[in-house]
């Protein structure tokens, strides 16, 4: 037996890893050819098998070909001897054949007959064969089955499927896979009904044969840390095969017969681990996912009775089991809800009070489990069913009537308060999340129902000793529960109480939390409840102060009025009690500096919540954002406001924002403090509400009271010979002045968005004077508020352009930043609407504006460069977004504008439009390769003498080469290369350094021997030093060369930034704009530009190139620097 299973072991998986030609091959000479050289046994007799039934093709004058083969094979192996080796040769020599032949090309009459001869050898000879040869009369059985035999009658394959169910319980684990495969391929295959069931029969006969077998094993308890292999003897593997067997054709099984297994699998499931329990789970599963409900639902009480069992003691069973178990309890209470709801929600307290014991098991096992609870409570607690059951006049649990979702819900909250019970101090964060979501989907009913728990999390936030991080979930389920109830309901529960006596204040702790989770609750409550709360605690907290408990008292009275914000999100009382609240409102603005922020904030959520109108599936605003994560999904569906109320509240509010507009006017300004970011956006939300002439009427209001311009003179004619007192005291008044005007322009740029002309033009005016009559250092409301009129008003910008563009010349770069950036957004729109215009005379001022950006980007100071590049790039867009008729000329135009600067007299203009254009090739690196002229203009600086034009220029190559795509920075290779390798021997100003950035940039992107081909042959040396440098770093650094570079095949793609260069595209962008900052030592030297140029072959490729070399040099007369360059300078928009 040995003997002849050695040489033939492997035989089978050797030839299942060999592929033969099929068609018009010759099978036996492909062996031949593949073996006649093998020494090994196997393939001998394989080779002489072959040739055997060649010979008897050739003496009956029949083709090679793989039906003949299998003819004479068949006829060979039905009429030999019981010679093992042979047999396992022909089986062989089968298993090679059968998969080649054509469809059509075995009767079934045949197969079935040849089915037949397979059987005889392998089921009675099988001991003496080898699992190769086995498993080749399988594979060839399976094939013949699957293949060829007519499988409308079960006559046909009845031998067939009884050998291959023999042999997929075998003991040798080769041949068994191999039957059960080729068992479930022809499962597959069946399409008689009558045939399915004859074959189903089969199967479960072969179960009940096994089943006392099975029954012995599954009561068998697996030692821990033992293996299952070792408690299975040989005759039981038998039976525990058969459930392999059955996962993988449970599918395909008859429903009367899947019915019987299931119900024979559900008796096999105990409550403790047995060798049994993998392949029990996984057959269970099975069922669950290709049967119909109706099969599993009658046995589904036993099955989840079993698998909570199993669940319960988890701590006893392996963990991938629970899990296992754990999900088909999820399962099962699926298939019963599709089929019987009142049976799913009766067996939900059972299923979750099992998975909740593993909340407290270890992390990951707790962690799928809360996955499941979590699903399960969302699937089958809904808050709709529990409304229309509950009576929610009721008060109390025991009189709260209703059918079984409220008992299940009851159920539930029992549990898991015995969850919660069971824990020593702060429970675990599975257990507190999946207490919050049944909290939230328990709805206003949690009031009643979840009462214990809630009281219990109450008890643990008590206890709490200080660990924030461990008091974290507690505080989310209270919070559920703020959602889920509504905060008078909670507070019913929790109240806040003051003790007058001790001086103490109970559940103060909960302040924190409603102010984070209050949603959709009534204004009422807030003015009726916790404002005299509050007044009651600062009461107090002056009586107090000896005691020591003053101070916590009047900041607990305090975080109670600043709750406002979160009573006005969402409130459902708005059009009855937004007068009251303005009242109150007033009083806080008026006498309590401390809810200013509170009040600003508030307004702002009570306007746009209304003015957005949003549907259900988009009504959550920002001010949502502190809502707990499990509340957030609810929150979204449950608050919003239906455009007839958001119509009516809007109303509501515009019918009394005018007084409260006006009272905060009145205190803002008279106070002479600067207005706060939160207060102008509330006002400029109450202004919204009101008309244009409202607004303007409270401005003219204020106007009378404090004239701007009127004090402003009155400051400069300050008598500069006053004594020392009297100065000081009129420098207190001008600053107080300064601080009233700054306001006023404050509250005016709040009153833009909506204005009509009139009240456009009375804030301009109001602009205008302060530009006229206001200190460098005092116009940042100035130009925030300009900035806003312009990009809100677009007839402002035409009817006025000339004169904004006058007035803001006419100062000087702010020193501040936030007047820098609304300085340069006003300029943004000007000079868009200047290139847009065909009016020349606009167009000229466009290059005033332009103008003012270049010399900024040359700036000393970042945040005026940033400023100045953020606008040019803005403008850019806007030309490109364009919806004129003239929109792809836009862009172009722009571009010839800068150009125009390169040929200016001054090296600190020429530098700047450099540095511009580098900042636009940064925005679009295409602007290059739509307009070669431009590059061939700005490389043709580098033969000046200006140090900081050259480094202005190599700051431009860097940004371009950064930013291009491989591909079209191999076009440009070998110019740019020729260009900027002579300064590669100029060390000083960094020349050499930039450039050596440059041309590793270029290899990483183009590759080596694309920079190498491209390189002229005097600066190869330089390329061989980067590259030896390039490649010492990579081993410093144990990176290879290749990982470094990107090849042109890999650039084509769509468009985007190779991340490998994002620091050399940051760094490149800086380039633009601060050269001369970082070198501002050479500028004296090197002012002006001289008319000398490098020495050098003469440049191959684009003859485009050096066509502007001429402008390059003196043709012009060197000067100061202009605001505007002569006209005649710049070339026309293509």
């Amino acid at each position: 037996m040995a003997a002849v299973e050695a040489p033939h072991r492997n035989r089978a998986d050797e030839n299942d890893e060999i592929s033969f030609k099929d068609g018009d091959s010759d099978i036996c000479q492909q062996l031949m050819d593949r073996y006649a050289k093998s020494s090994a046994s196997q393939h001998r007799h394989l080779v002489a098998t072959a040739a055997a039934m060649r010979s008897i093709l050739t003496s009956e004058s029949l083709p090679p070909s793989p039906p003949a083969y299998f003819a004479a094979a068949i006829s060979s192996l039905d009429s030999s001897t019981a010679d093992p080796m042979a047999v396992s040769a022909l089986l062989t020599f089968l298993s090679i054949v059968v998969p080649l032949v054509p469809p059509g090309g075995i009767s079934a009459t045949m197969a079935r007959e040849a089915v037949s001869v397979l059987v005889k050898p392998i089921d009675g000879e099988g001991e003496k064969l080898g699992v190769a040869s086995l498993r080749a009369g399988v594979k060839c059985i399976g094939t013949l089955l699957v293949g060829f035999c007519y499988l409308g009658h079960w006559e046909s394959i009845q031998i067939g499927f009884d050998s291959l169910l023999k042999f997929s319980i075998d003991k040798r684990p080769k041949v068994r896979r191999c039957a059960q495969e080729c068992l479930e391929k022809l499962f597959g295959s069946l399409r008689s009904s009558t045939v399915i069931k004859e074959a189903s029969d089969t199967l479960y006969a072969l179960l009940k044969e096994h089943k006392l077998v099975l029954s012995e094993l599954s009561s068998k308890k697996v030692v821990e840390g033992s293996k299952v292999e070792s408690t299975l003897k040989s005759e039981n593997a038998e039976a525990a095969h058969v459930l392999n067997v059955l996962s993988a054709t449970i599918p395909f099984l008859s429903a009367e017969v899947s019915s019987s297994v299931f119900s024979e699998l559900c008796k096999l499931i105990g409550s403790h681990f047995s060798p049994l329990t993998r392949q029990i789970l996984k057959a269970i599963d099975t069922i669950f996912k290709s049967s119909e409900d109706t099969v599993v639902v009658p046995e589904i009480e036993g099955v989840i009775t079993s698998l909570t069992s199993y669940v319960s003691v988890h701590d006893k069973n392996p963990a991938d089991t629970v899990v296992h178990a754990s999900t088909l309890l999820r399962s099962a209470l699926e298939k019963a809800n599709s089929v019987e709801p009142a049976l799913c929600l009766r067996q939900l307290p059972l299923v979750c009070g099992s998975l909740a014991g593993l909340l407290t098991s270890e992390d990951e096992v707790a962690s799928q489990a809360s996955v499941i609870l979590k699903d399960l409570i969302s699937s089958h607690i809904d808050t709709n069913n529990l409304l229309t059951e509950g009576s929610l006049s009721s008060e109390d649990e025991d009189d709260l009537t209703g059918g079984d979702n409220i008992n299940a819900a009851r159920s539930l909250c029992s549990v898991f308060e015995s969850t919660l019970n069971s824990c020593d101090g702060i429970p675990k964060e599975h257990i507190l999340t999946v207490t919050a979501l049944l909290i939230e989907k328990l709805g206003d009913l949690s009031y009643i129902l979840a009462k214990g728990i809630i009281l219990k999390l109450a008890d643990m936030m008590k206890n709490e000793t200080g660990d924030t991080a461990s008091s974290q979930y507690v505080q989310q389920c209270i919070g559920a529960a703020v959602v889920a109830m509504g905060p008078v309901k909670l507070l019913t529960l929790l109240p806040i109480t003051l003790h007058a006596e001790s001086h103490s204040c109970t559940n103060a702790w909960l302040i924190p939390i409603l102010r984070r989770h209050i949603v959709g609750t009534s204004l009422e409550y807030y003015v009726d409840h916790i404002v005299p709360l509050a007044k009651s605690l600062m009461r107090v907290s002056k009586e107090a102060k000896k005691s020591g408990h003053g101070k916590k008292l009047r900041a607990c009275g305090h975080e109670l009025l600043k709750l406002l914000p979160a009573f006005c999100n969402y409130p459902i009382d708005v059009a009855q009690k937004f007068g009251s609240i303005v009242k109150l409102m007033v009083k806080f603005i008026k006498k309590k500096s401390f809810m200013h922020e509170a009040v600003a904030v508030s307004l702002q959520m009570l306007v746009n919540q209304n003015k957005r109108m949003p549907k259900p599936s988009t009504d959550v605003d920002e001010e949502n954002a502190n809502t707990s994560e499990d509340a957030k999904p609810e929150v979204k569906s449950r608050f919003h406001y239906s455009k007839k109320a958001s119509v009516k509240n809007m109303k509501t509010l515009a019918s009394s924002s005018a007084e409260l507009l006006q009272t905060l006017v009145d205190v803002l300004t008279a106070s002479g403090t600067q207005i706060s970011a939160d207060f102008k956006a509330a006002i400029g939300c109450l202004a919204s509400t009101l008309d244009s002439s409202v607004r303007k009427k409270i401005l003219i209001s204020l106007l009378n009271k404090f004239d701007p311009a009127g004090e402003s003179e009155i400051e400069g004619q300050v008598n500069q010979s006053n004594d020392s007192i009297n100065e000081e005291k009129d420098n207190r008044s001008a600053t107080k002045t300064q601080l009233k005007r700054s306001a006023v322009l404050d509250l005016a740029s709040s009153f833009v968005e909506g204005a009509k002309e009139d009240l456009i033009e009375l804030i301009y005016s109001l602009v205008r004077q302060s530009f006229q009559a206001t200190d460098e250092a005092d116009l940042r409301g100035a130009y925030n508020t300009l900035s806003r009129i312009l990009e809100e008003h677009g007839w402002f910008c035409s009817s006025h352009f000339a004169e904004v563009i006058e007035m803001l010349l006419s100062h000087k770069t702010p020193e501040d930043e936030a007047s820098s950036k609304s300085r340069f957004a006003c300029f943004h729109v000007l000079m868009a609407h200047g290139i847009q215009s065909s009016s020349e005379e606009e167009n000229e001022k466009a290059f005033l504006i332009l103008n003012e950006m270049i010399l900024t980007l040359k700036d000393g100071k970042e945040e005026h460069r940033k400023a100045a590049c953020d606008a040019l790039v803005m403008v850019y867009t806007t030309l490109q977004n364009s919806s004129s008729m003239n929109s792809d000329e836009l862009c172009p135009k722009l571009i010839n504008m800068i150009s125009g600067y390169i040929s200016g007299s001054s090296p600190h203009i020429r530098s700047g439009a450099v540095s511009a254009l580098s900042v636009l090739i940064y925005k679009d690196p295409e602007i290059c390769l739509s307009s070669p002229e431009l590059l061939s203009s700005v490389l043709s600086l580098l033969h000046t003498k200006s140090i900081e034009i050259i480094k202005a220029v190599l700051g431009f190559v860097k940004v371009l080469v950064s930013t291009s795509q491989a591909q079209d920075l191999q076009n440009l290779l070998q110019n740019l290369l020729y260009e900027i390798l002579p300064w590669s021997s100029v060390s000083r100003h960094y020349f050499k350094s930039k450039v050596t950035i440059i041309v590793e940039i270029m290899i990483r992107k183009c590759g080596t021997r694309a920079v190498q081909l491209a390189t002229p042959d005097k600066h190869k040396s330089f390329l061989q030093t980067v590259l030896e440098n390039r490649s010492s770093k990579a081993k410093d650094k144990d990176e290879t060369n290749d990982s470094q570079t990107t090849s042109i095949d890999s650039s084509r793609e769509p468009r985007k930034r190779n991340h490998s260069d994002h620091s050399s595209e940051t760094t490149a962008r800086q380039d633009g704009g601060k050269e001369h900052n970082k070198f501002k030592r050479h500028k004296s030297t090197h002012h002006s530009d001289t008319n000398g140029s490098r020495a050098g072959p003469r440049r191959p490729g684009n003859k485009s190139f050096g066509k502007h070399r001429e402008t390059s040099g003196n043709n012009h007369k060197s000067g100061k620097d202009t605001r505007k360059p002569q006209k005649n300078r710049f070339r026309k928009a293509s």
